[in-house]
Formats: C-alpha cells, sequence, structure tokens
C-alpha cells in the first residue's frame, strides 16, 4: 500500500512542518520523523547487492490514533535514518521486512511522503517498491501488527526499473546442485534446523544442510520458516568449524564448492534481550551479540564493567551503545566477578555502586570510555 504525501520535510526557504500535518498533540504520541534513528547510509549501487540489518520489530505507539493510514504498532523515533545516495541511474528502492512475527514497514521519504506496508501477497512480511526512488533521507519504522515485539531484518535493495525479483524456491537440502552458479545470489523458502551436518562457519560446504546452516548463522531460528538469500562461492581450501546459536558446524578441508548467506555478513547474530546476563556466567571472555532496545527503566551496578544482573537494556544506555528506544544489535562481554563496582551518571541513567558480585559484563563498544574511580574512602553499597 502507498499512502499520499501527508506533509513535507521543511526545506531552507520553508514548506509545511510537521506540526501543521499533524497537531502539537498527536506529534508526541506517533511516528516523528525529527526524531534520530540509527545512521545507516548506501548507494544505489551498494544496495545492487541486498543489505539486511537487524531490529527488534514494534513499539508502543498505536498507528491507529495517528493521522496517518497505516495500522500496527511502532516506536516514536525512527528505527533508521537511511541515507540513499547516488541513485543517477533511476533505480528502483525496495524495502522488505523479514520477521518473526506479523511486521509492517513505515516510511517518510525522500519528498516527505508516507508509506506503509502491511502484508506482502501471502506473506505476513511487508515490502515497499519505490520507482526510481530520489536519492535524499528516508526515515524507517519496523513495527509489528499486534503489540507484540520480534526479532526482525529490515532488507534494502535497488535494481533496474522493471526488473524481475528474485525467484523464491522451495529449498533443497543442499546446494551442491547449484555448484556451476558461482557468484549468483539465490532465494529459497527454509525452515531452520539444529539438526543436519554443516561444515564451516560463514562460508559453508555446499553439501552442508541449508536449514541447519542458516541457523548456524543466525539468519534462521529453529523452526522458522521464511525467504532466505544464499549466495554460491568457489570451492576453498579449508573450512573452520564453531558451534553459533545451537548448531555445531565441523571443520574440513579441500571441497569444491561453497555458499554463504548475505544477511550473516551485515548483521550479527543476536539473540533475543535476556533481561540480564546471569545466566551467561559460565562463558567468561565470550562475546555475544543481543537485539536490545534502550531503556532508562531498570537496575544498574557498575560502571562498565556492570555486575551481570543489571538491566541490559538500561546498561546499554548508560554506557551510551543505545538511545532510550533505539533497538539494534549489541554487543556484550562475559566477565569474571569483580571485587567492587562503582556508579556513575551517564546519558540519562543513575547506575549504583555495589561490593563483590559474582559475575559482570562489558560493552566493547563502549572500552574508550573510563570508568569513574571512586573516591577514597568510599565504601561501595552493601546491598541490592
Amino acid at each position: 500500500m502507498t499512502l499520499s504525501s501527508l506533509s513535507l520535510r521543511p526545506l531552507a526557504f520553508g514548506l509545511v512542518s510537521l506540526t501543521a500535518g499533524f497537531g502539537a498533540s498527536a506529534a508526541m504520541a506517533c511516528p516523528d520523523w525529527t526524531l534520530t534513528g540509527t545512521q545507516i547510509s548506501y548507494s544505489a549501487q551498494d544496495l545492487t547487492q541486498p543489505q539486511a540489518i537487524g531490529v527488534i520489530a514494534g513499539g508502543n505507539i498505536d498507528l491507529s490514533n495517528c493521522p496517518i493510514p497505516a495500522h500496527g504498532y511502532v516506536i516514536s523515533q525512527p528505527d533508521f535514518d537511511f541515507s540513499f545516495t547516488d541513485n543517477s541511474a533511476g533505480m528502483d528502492l525496495t524495502l522488505r521486512v523479514e520477521g518473526a512475527c506479523d511486521t509492517v514497514l513505515l516510511v517518510n521519504d525522500a519528498t516527505g511522503s508516507w508509506q506503509f506496508s502491511d502484508d506482502e501477497g501471502d506473506s505476513l512480511n511487508p515490502a515497499l517498491v519505490l520507482p526510481a526512488a530520489p536519492a535524499g533521507a528516508y526515515d524507517i519504522w519496523v513495527g509489528t501488527f499486534g503489540q507484540q515485539t520480534c526479532e526482525a531484518r529490515l532488507i534494502l535493495s535497488a535494481a533496474p526499473a522493471n526488473a524481475a525479483p528474485p525467484a523464491r524456491q522451495d529449498a533443497p537440502a543442499n546446494l551442491t546442485a547449484y555448484r556451476t552458479q558461482v557468484g549468483q545470489t539465490l532465494t529459497f523458502t527454509v525452515t531452520g534446523a539444529t539438526t543436519g551436518s554443516v561444515w564451516g562457519s560463514g562460508v559453508y560446504t555446499d553439501d552442508s544442510s541449508l536449514a541447519a546452516a542458516a541457523v548456524h548463522a543466525g539468519v534462521l531460528r529453529a523452526g522458522e520458516s521464511r525467504p532466505v538469500e544464499v549466495t554460491i562461492l568457489p570451492g576453498q581450501q579449508s573450512y573452520a568449524g564453531s558451534n553459533q546459536n545451537g548448531v555445531q558446524s565441523a571443520n574440513y578441508g579441500t571441497w569444491q564448492g561453497s555458499f554463504t548467506f548475505p544477511a550473516a555478513a551485515t548483521t550479527p547474530a543476536a539473540e533475543v534481550d535476556p533481561g540480564n546476563l546471569t545466566r551467561f556466567r559460565d562463558r567468561v571472555g565470550e562475546t555475544l551479540t543481543f537485539m536490545v532496545t534502550g531503556s532508562t527503566n531498570g537496575s544498574v551496578w557498575g560502571s562498565g564493567p556492570y555486575t551481570d544482573d543489571s538491566s541490559l537494556a538500561t546498561a546499554a544506555v548508560h554506557a551510551g551503545v543505545l538511545q532510550p528506544g533505539q533497538s539494534g544489535p549489541v554487543e556484550v562481554t562475559i566477565l569474571p566477578g569483580e571485587q567492587s563496582y562503582s556508579g556513575s551518571a551517564q546519558n540519562g541513567v543513575q547506575s549504583s555502586n555495589y561490593g563483590t558480585w559474582q559475575g559482570s559484563y562489558s560493552f566493547p563498544a563502549a572500552a574508550a570510555t573510563q570508568a569513574p574511580t571512586q573516591a577514597p574512602g568510599q565504601a561501595p553499597a552493601a546491598g541490592k
């Protein structure tokens, strides 16, 4: 579904403002493109190879209460501020979502027009095709039809006008039959599995189980069914096994054919936010990725490292790796317990002091930020 323009972005010489289109009170409780989302930038040429970005779909704003002919639930600020550059060739821009639940897609495009999609054909995933899309700023919300939230991926691609979309076909058990199609990206409807032999990590032997490799790579969950893109690659001299997402892959030597998942190259394999990290205490030294929505509510002890019972969503805001309400993949490193933890006020979150605790974690992206030093003689808090 394509919506007509409701309001245009203000230009230097002054067009209609957002509040003129929404009303001052509605703007506070509805999607607001003037707020900042995760910054992404691609040219049309970049998007001839589809790019996938992880996101948590959904939010607490009911679009039926907003002056936009759309339905579903989103957050107020865009999930993504997308800068689309250099489309001198006039390519069509496609935005689609693949999610673990019934998702919706809302876009304020470069002309200031609102675009909305619910379901694409018989799929519960939405898609928008913007013909000869102009270069500029696109604000993108990935929402849900109902009030639940779920893991999803925004997939961006560009193609010449009237180009046929990639064919989708039921998945074969493995990709040995496609060994002559090196360099091609194919789309199969795959149901994720944790059973089946897999060799390699990132690049897999072409006789690996496609369903199990998709789970290993983090592009599907076990039992989840949806279209998945795979790129056919030449054989490799060796393949390194690893344990990821509940699937153990094996090492292997020289093999004649390979494949990879383009989405896994741009998006870390991410788990759902567990709330806190106490159950990961036995994985000291590992760096894990979780899909998190930043929050200012929740208890936090420390200033990096944090006690492992600290709220992950709130600690991420305190550390500066997420903004409140911003969703995205977040890397955390599991650490041993500390003798003491120093609290501080950062990014709108007040964390607390604490004494000895059995487990910790930190955010590698915030490693450059130094934790404040506890004042001499200041005792850590005695209890939580």
